[in-house]
């Protein structure tokens, strides 16, 4: 028979007294019972003596790690064995265990109440028990300590809290661009791993495959993030289950051979869709038309129980788009009822959607980040050449667009037109090279090329179309009779005009001239659509600033484009990017002047470019310079567009108090989502300016309906409530350094030095602990990650094998600190683990409070508390000042703590006492309250 381990509980069989093992001998047991007797007893004779509710710890008979310490929830026989169900207060697991290898321990309450007074040094080893449970929970419910030298801002901790705590990890998080949403995701991905999940899917644009996968793993230390397609390929679907973290193109997994392969791929723990607003499907009449992108994201739904959808326009002016992803939240029957009656329900979205706005979110102290925009035009005036050119390339198009409405190429004549009036509104650079292009194609008969068909194509690690667009020739043959001729006249006339450009000359002479004068050492981020105007303005500038221009476009790896940014931000000045390379890339670190040379017919994407400095971090207003040509039409047209966008925000942005500044960048990027405004660009060609300009006030006007339609619906959204973590315990990375310093003193680490302003120490290493990590005696450790790195020290995050030491060392029971008599306020404090399930019994949710008695009331998280957990702690010496029955006190609010947190998808779980300390009695004298060691404390 199993014997039961030294200081088991064992009930006799025949007698029925209680008694604890002591020793062993062969199948005999020295027992001792509760009056004190010791006796030898047969191991036949005994039986499992441990009560319900006894706090154990299980002692395994093997080398495997303990399952740690819990409570015994349930007793039983099965086969003649008995077995004790314990649930665990480390992850509340729960596991039918034998009883002979659970050793009874003091809970914290359990010694409260029966009057155990704490030993020497018990204050400090209190203090540092609650830091180490203080700071797991709060990496478990933030992942903040995945990756320490994140900062994470105040409103993507609540994101993270929000969707932990809801009960339900099925969540549109529609933040605006430049909130972090990839901080924000790998944040609760490392918090879903400490909770045990381990596979995750995303699905993201075929460009940004890359970024996500460094953002996960230089961030977060996720290195298992592979992307499928690059990193690997699936011959067999037995593979799959190699790979935890995978990055996937939504348009390579839409194709069929691919969707074939990942219908095979298995349960993941959670699916995320980036850019979710990709994901289309729309009602016509009866029916739905679903794009193959909505396909995939349906077949995916199936293989998870979790879905995050990222997007910034999730509404995009058209609710059955809205509503289908919110089907892909929530399948079934019963929400496609209840999300079809979403204008009569919209509250429903309190549970689903999480949007926060610029304008809301502040940093840790409730300032806010965002420091504002200021936009300028630059004007450069036509010269005789200038004017000259433009109306003959208004000649030639003016040729080519009556060409497109008739034959059989009308689409591709009519789609090369428009690209070049584009590529003009750019540079002269950029239409010469185009227009020398198309008449090499017509002179050297080529074999015809894909005309049409090249719009809209997508390949899968290559820069988006817009920057291929000055590729597109057409065919072979003339556009209209004397094209030939015509293209001969108009590249003679460009190329003299390069002597002679005076938008080339407002932007290095009278603007940069500017900005220079203001500071010579000024870095300025100038964006261009197309590749052929950044070449043209690189040599510029290197005449300028020679070895101080950088260029990122999408035809570079991500290597080529991080090294460029580090370059510009280190020693360079200029950073010309198109926009296929700076997407994703943020830039705001060194830089808060953009210049835009030329103007995009889609205003999502000058919001996305002023999104690169306009984010978190920037600590000053950004200062955009956009340039045009004056008497250009094409220019004319797209400047009051954009002024007409800034007025129509400002008026919806009101002056009221509550204004500000944010306010108005929030409403341009979402008239900008809605603006579908390339049509009436295209066909301003063939209308008066005036045409033109009263179907832009309709798309506006459109746009502004639909923007004021999705605010109204997303303002029952969940969003950042700067109050919503006032109730928390503050935790920060100083705690993580006094908890690692107390552990150290503890251990006898010695910090022999400490360097880079606090945040690397050198230390030495006791023997033990060397063999213990296998490290040699000397090391350096860090508290930053980007410093670690420059000091080649160990980085002391949630994935460190010291830390986690540290962690474990303060968590065992026999290092005490389960009670204390210390010097805190009130009259008894105690911490406790509170935890919530779901439907299923499953832990989804968990708080780590501290209750502090104040007279006949009971406060949650004293930020005193807080303060006092930083600094060593003292004993205090004297009678304890709280008894047994004070407790019900603590209870009870325990319990409303737990009603207050539950839902209807969150259930109550249990919580666990984790510690309780108080200070000595106080005796009431005739001035003021006298401590029993004589000391006056004022009442």
């Amino acid at each position: 028979m199993l014997l039961p381990v030294v200081g088991a509980y064992v009930l006799h069989a025949r007698s029925g007294e209680v008694g604890t093992v002591s020793g062993h001998e062969g199948e005999r047991l020295t027992v001792t019972w509760g009056d004190g007797r010791s006796a030898r007893v047969a191991r036949h004779d005994v039986r499992c003596g441990l009560p319900v509710g006894q706090a154990v710890q299980e002692q395994p008979r093997s080398l495997r790690p303990s399952l740690g310490e819990g409570h015994v929830l349930e007793l039983r026989t099965l086969g003649g064995r008995e077995q004790a169900l314990v649930e665990f207060w480390e992850g509340a697991e729960r596991h039918w265990l034998p009883w002979e290898n659970l050793l009874p321990v003091w809970s914290a309450r359990s010694m409260v109440e029966a009057g155990v007074r704490p030993p020497g040094g018990f204050a400090e080893r209190f203090r540092l028990r609650q830091l180490a449970l203080a700071l797991q929970h709060w990496n478990r419910t933030t992942g903040a300590l995945a990756q320490v030298d994140i900062d994470p801002l105040p409103h993507q901790l609540h994101l993270v809290r929000r969707i932990l705590q809801s009960g339900n990890l099925n969540w549109l998080i529609a933040d605006d661009v430049g909130l972090g949403k990839t901080i924000e995701v790998g944040l609760l991905l490392s918090a879903l791993r400490q909770q045990g999940l381990r596979r995750f899917l995303l699905v993201v644009p075929a460009g940004l495959t890359r970024q996500w996968q460094a953002e996960l793993r230089t961030r977060f230390g996720l290195g298992q993030a592979v992307i499928y397609g690059r990193d690997f390929e699936i011959s067999d679907p037995a593979q799959w289950p190699l790979y935890e973290v995978v990055i996937g193109s939504m348009d390579r997994f839409k194709h069929e051979r691919h969707l074939d392969l990942l219908r095979q791929s298995g349960r993941w723990d959670m699916v995320v869709f980036d850019e979710a607003h990709r994901l289309s499907r729309s009602l016509y009449g009866l029916s739905y038309q679903t794009s193959e992108r909505y396909h995939l994201a349906a077949m995916l739904r199936g293989l998870t129980e979790n879905v995050l959808l990222l997007s910034g326009t999730p509404h995009q002016g058209n609710l059955d788009k809205f509503e289908a992803l919110l089907e892909l939240l929530r399948p079934g029957p019963v929400w496609r009822e209840r999300i079809q009656q979403l204008r009569m329900e919209p509250q429903l979205l309190s549970g689903m959607v999480i949007r926060n706005r610029k304008a809301d979110v502040t940093d840790a102290h409730g300032e806010f980040i965002f420091k504002g925009k200021v936009t300028h035009a630059v004007a450069a005036p036509q010269n005789e050449e200038e004017q000259d050119f433009d109306r003959a390339l208004r000649r030639y198009l003016r040729h080519g667009y009556e060409a497109s409405r008739r034959g059989r190429q009308s689409l591709a004549i009519g789609f090369v037109m428009t690209i070049y009036r584009k590529l003009a509104a750019s540079s002269v650079a950029a239409i010469e090279g185009a227009l020398e292009r198309r008449l090499r194609r017509l002179q050297n008969r080529l074999r015809e090329e894909a005309g049409v068909s090249e719009v809209g194509m997508e390949s899968e690690e290559s820069s988006p179309f817009v920057e291929r667009e000055e590729e597109v020739t057409g065919g072979s043959t003339e556009f209209f009779s004397g094209e030939t001729e015509m293209l001969q006249g108009l590249i003679a006339l460009a190329r003299r005009l390069r002597q002679h450009d005076t938008k080339l000359q407002a932007f290095t002479g009278t603007l940069l001239g500017s900005i220079l004068r203001t500071n010579p050492q000024e870095r300025v981020l100038i964006f261009t659509e197309y590749r052929s105007t950044q070449d043209y303005l690189v040599a510029a500038l290197e005449r300028l600033t020679p070895g101080r221009v950088d260029v990122i476009h999408g035809g570079q790896s991500l290597e080529e484009r991080a090294a460029s940014i580090e370059r510009f931000e280190s020693e360079g000045q200029f950073l010309v990017s198109t926009e296929a390379g700076g997407e994703g890339f943020n830039l705001q670190r060194r830089c808060h002047i953009l210049v835009n040379y030329d103007l995009p017919w889609n205003p999502m994407r000058l919001v996305q470019r002023v999104g690169r400095l306009y984010r978190y971090g920037q600590q000053k207003p950004v200062v955009v310079f956009n340039l045009n040509v004056q008497g250009s039409l094409d220019d004319e047209i797209l400047m009051q567009m954009y002024g007409r966008l800034e007025a129509v925000a400002e008026a919806m942005a009101g002056v009221a108090d509550e204004y500000r500044e944010g306010l108005r960048e929030d409403i341009v990027g979402e008239l900008a989502s809605f603006l579908e405004i390339e049509e009436i660009l295209a066909e301003a060609a063939a209308h008066t300016p005036q045409r033109t300009q009263a179907r832009i006030e309709e798309a506006l006007e459109r746009a502004r309906q639909a923007a004021q339609q999705q605010n109204d619906l997303l303002r029952f959204s969940s969003g950042f409530d700067p109050n919503a973590l006032q109730g928390e315990l503050p935790m920060g990375e100083q705690h993580l350094m006094a908890f690692v310093e107390g552990m150290f003193a503890h251990l006898g680490v010695t910090v022999s030095q400490k360097l880079y302003g606090g945040r690397v120490w050198e230390i030495k290493l006791t023997e033990p602990l060397q063999q213990q990590l296998g490290l040699k005696q000397n090391q350096r450790v860090a508290f930053d990650r980007s410093v670690s790195r420059t000091a080649k020290a160990l980085l002391l995050d949630g994935g460190s094998r010291l830390l986690k030491l540290l962690f474990e060392t303060a968590g065992e029971y026999a290092f005490g600190g389960q009670i204390a008599q210390a010097p805190l306020q009130g009259d008894g404090t105690a911490s406790a683990v509170l935890r919530w399930q779901d439907d299923r019994g499953r832990s989804l949710s968990e708080r780590y409070v501290v209750l502090q008695r104040q007279g006949q009331g009971v406060e949650v998280n004293p930020p005193d508390f807080s303060v006092w957990l930083l600094q060593p702690a003292l004993d205090e010496p004297g009678e304890p000042g709280m008894k047994a029955e004070a407790w019900p006190q603590f209870e009870d609010k325990l319990h409303d703590l737990l009603a207050r947190g539950a839902s209807d998808e969150l259930h109550p779980a249990g919580y666990d006492v984790t510690g309780v300390a108080w200070g000595p009695v106080r005796v009431t004298g005739p001035e003021g309250e006298v401590g029993s060691g004589g000391r006056l404390v004022r009442s």
